[in-house]
């Protein structure tokens, strides 16, 4: 009986996780309605500053941008767990908030093309253009831009194959 109510419990806690996740989503003008984000994804700026392309899909990702950049994803993308892309970064200059003022950020936009897949735990920093058909093998870092088909895993990414 406590196996059964546990389970009523569980379920009735996902539900409500999967539907207040939806309606935050529906706040978000750049995502199409066709486009999943995991529940467990962090989307953190201003929220017209995110697009994603219809098909595509984050599963638990985490995306950064300020009022100056912007988050662009395609469509048709696979973007893996634990996966983050941050459009705005801590400059070398002033990194904290100290006595001498305030954080600097710096922000350049992030565009990711159509059909690419992001594995698993890949780290995507500021400035970085991902052309279409792009291949990021798991737990790799791109510290710079790519250009269609091809294929890049590492720390820091580089050139694997072409497509």
């Amino acid at each position: 009986m406590l196996d059964l109510l546990a389970r009523l419990i569980s379920g009735s806690v996902n539900w409500a996780q999967r539907r207040s996740h939806a309606r935050r989503l529906r706040e978000y003008s750049g995502i199409s309605p066709r486009a999943t984000v995991g529940l467990g994804s962090k989307l953190i700026g201003p929220k017209q500053h995110f697009l994603i392309g219809e098909m595509s899909y984050l599963n638990q990702a985490h995306l950064s941008c300020g009022l100056h950049s912007k988050v662009v994803i395609g469509r048709s993308c696979a973007i893996g767990y634990n996966v983050s892309i941050k459009a705005i970064t801590h400059s070398l200059d002033k990194p904290t908030n100290n006595a001498s003022g305030p954080i600097i950020h710096l922000e350049r936009d992030i565009v990711i093309g159509d059909d690419c897949w992001i594995g698993d735990n890949v780290y995507i920093r500021e400035g970085v253009t991902l052309g279409n058909n792009v291949i990021v093998g798991a737990n790799s870092v791109v510290t710079r831009s790519i250009p269609d088909n091809q294929v890049i895993a590492g720390v820091p990414a580089r050139f694997i194959k072409e497509l």
